[in-house]
């Protein structure tokens, strides 16, 4: 069996003393031994938390401390589209620490951040006008069903090009493809909520 988490320890002394299981019970339900049961719940008596925080941790010690971690986190929440280059010069300057780009990345994944695409919401939007607008369309259309929207998708022989594969290493990735795009097929579907009900087809 690998090392527990403390995720897994701390459902140990709910499970004990909330609903009130047995430990052999504990150990059916979580796949851990009784050893690991019994330390969980002496240090939950003991410290508060399901395990012991003044261990002595594996392996060298971090590089990156307590605060470098904090404010990481901080200017991550406020400018989400940092690059890992912007976060090490922020370090240098604001921390006087100089660390590496794989250090920046591996302490990343351990305080739970993952790359994302970025999912854009409009600087203009006024949330007041929203819910006014959202309260006047409630007041017109008393069936959901009555709504119809137009949307516009386009593709031509690019569209479905794809920027990313696989080759060996020190091997370009070449698949022949069109660099001209041809025509432009153009759709203006109607939609529902629940349907399609009606399409037009432009082909330009």
């Amino acid at each position: 069996m690998g090392r527990a988490s403390n995720d897994l320890k701390a459902r140990i002394p709910v499970l004990y003393y909330d609903y009130k299981l047995k430990v052999t019970r504990i150990c059916k339900l979580l796949g851990v031994k009784k050893s690991l049961v019994y330390n969980t719940l002496k240090y939950h008596h003991s410290y508060g938390v399901p395990y012991n925080p003044h261990a002595r941790q594996m392996g060298r010690p971090r590089f990156l401390t307590i605060p470098n971690n904090k404010y990481i986190y901080t200017i991550l929440s406020r400018h989400r589209t940092m690059y890992l280059s912007e976060i090490q010069e922020e370090l240098l300057d604001n921390c006087g620490v100089n660390v590496s780009l794989t250090t920046l990345f591996r302490t990343l994944r351990r305080l739970h951040f993952s790359h994302k695409c970025v999912s854009a919401q409009a600087l203009e939007r006024n949330n007041l006008e929203r819910s006014a607008f959202l309260n006047e369309m409630a007041d017109l259309v008393q069936n959901p069903d009555q709504l119809m929207f137009t949307d516009e998708a386009a593709r031509n022989r690019r569209t479905q090009q794809r920027k990313f594969g696989y080759a060996l290493k020190g091997r370009r990735c070449t698949v022949r493809q069109h660099f001209v795009r041809g025509s432009r097929v153009t759709i203006l579907p109607g939609l529902s909520p629940l349907n399609v009900l009606s399409n037009s087809f432009v082909n330009l």
